[in-house]
């Protein structure tokens, strides 16, 4: 038995609304770009925040007007993050995601463009995987996206029922318990192929028994068997926030890992003198000539670059763990990377960066 709920789908919108953001520009009037930490321990300081804002900005009455009517009236209690986009000019815009994953404190940015750079991050930190509680007569998949559940399927295997009988019968009742067990494996394999193919999964989190795994990789296609990643902890009793706690630490490891293998193949392509390139000088000339395949920036900015925040923005990371590049210089090339497709990969430990000062990409081609 399959049972499915569809819970949240996040990531394709948070992509929509990026590429959606990145082509738009303003003549005449300024883009207000808002991110509130609404969070519970926070959500009292949204008000206060937007106030205090509308305050400084006379002159832009009308945006925060619809952003004041949007947080009264839309806003969910399990949101953690508001990110609103508004300009009144001749060319009116206004997007307002709500998401389940957290920023920093409260940020306010007044330019020509929207900004970008805080809700590309989040989208990159949480990115979908799906998670995999698994043994011979059942199991759990989840998807995960953007810090909230977005599908969970169960499936049962029929179990046999033990017998005491000896001889060719045992054998027969064996071979009979294999092969529903093959079945149901073959069942779950198939679920998961459609979550990683449907869902654009990053990664897949199991636990496993020692019986069903090397079922489970059997089933499965090379493509997602690249994916798995073992995970310790977990049963099948285990409870849903269980699930996400611990299947999310291990995502988290996994991207760190993965952080390091891409910046050792931009610096060996480089060095190489192959397709890659270094610095922001390089890579922005590779962006504009629509060279960059992927672009790697660091995930702290050594400086914000908000027209209003709260203290929380600053506290975010240690100093070890900020870049080389302010959040300006960063903006500008997350911007340019979603106008060209331009894949982008946040690295959370900046010092991986150092010795490609501080930001690196992957060509297409050469010029």
């Amino acid at each position: 038995m399959i049972l499915a709920q569809l819970l949240r789908v996040a990531v394709d919108l948070v992509e929509s609304v990026l590429d959606t953001l990145a082509g738009f520009e303003s003549e005449t009037s300024p883009v207000v770009t808002l991110y509130l930490d609404a969070r519970p321990e926070q959500r009292a300081t949204c008000k206060g925040f937007v106030e205090s804002a509308a305050k400084e900005h006379e002159e832009l009455l009308e945006d925060f007007d619809k952003i004041r009517a949007y947080i009264k009236n839309e806003l969910n209690s399990s949101t953690q993050t508001v990110a609103i986009f508004s300009c009144t000019g001749d060319a009116p815009l206004f997007e307002a995601m709500q998401l389940e994953g957290a920023v920093d404190g409260h940020r306010l940015y007044i330019d020509r463009e929207p900004h970008l750079f805080p809700l590309a991050r989040l989208a990159d930190q949480l990115g979908t995987y799906a998670a995999l509680l698994l043994n011979t007569n059942s199991a759990r998949l989840y998807v995960f996206s953007a810090g909230a559940a977005q599908r969970q399927q169960t499936v049962r295997n029929k179990k046999g029922k033990r017998v005491s009988a000896g001889g060719w019968s045992q054998a027969r009742y064996q071979r009979r318990l294999e092969n529903l067990h093959q079945k149901h494996i073959k069942e779950v394999a198939s679920a998961l192929e459609e979550a990683v193919r449907e869902e654009q999964v990053r990664r897949v989190l199991v636990a496993g028994d020692d019986v069903a795994m090397p079922l489970l990789r059997e089933h499965l296609s090379p493509s997602t068997r690249e994916l798995l990643i073992e995970v310790g902890g977990l049963d099948m009793s285990a409870a849903d926030a269980e699930v996400y706690r611990t299947t999310l630490d291990a995502f988290r490891d996994a991207d760190i890992q993965t952080d390091a293998e891409w910046v050792s193949h931009v610096l060996n392509a480089y060095r190489a003198r192959g397709l890659a390139t270094v610095g922001v000088a390089g890579v922005k000339a590779a962006l504009e000539r629509g060279q960059v395949d992927r672009l790697l920036v660091p995930a702290i900015p050594t400086a914000s670059a908000a027209d209003q925040q709260s203290s929380g923005v600053d506290s975010a990371g240690t100093k070890e763990q900020r870049g080389q590049l302010d959040e300006t210089a960063i903006e500008e090339l997350v911007t340019l990377a979603r106008r060209t497709d331009a894949h982008i990969t946040f690295i959370e430990d900046a010092r991986l960066l150092e010795p490609a000062k501080g930001v690196g990409a992957i060509l297409r081609f050469r010029v």
